[in-house]
């Protein structure tokens, strides 16, 4: 996983991920995945996420 601060303000945010659990999966199963384990801390800690998803 690499974390990158878009605007410095530790609030918009994108992460990389890279994992075996997303292979075979469309890029929208894998976003879900990730949001599933934020567990629901969107809106909250977090107010911008983008995602870039992966299997190696």
């Amino acid at each position: 996983i690499v974390l990158t601060d878009l605007a410095g303000d530790n609030d918009h945010w994108q992460a990389e991920i890279v994992s075996p659990q997303f292979s075979g999966l469309p890029r929208v199963k894998q976003h879900q995945l990730v949001y599933a384990a934020l567990k629901g801390k969107m809106g909250g800690e977090l107010h911008a996420l983008a995602l870039k998803t992966r299997a190696p």
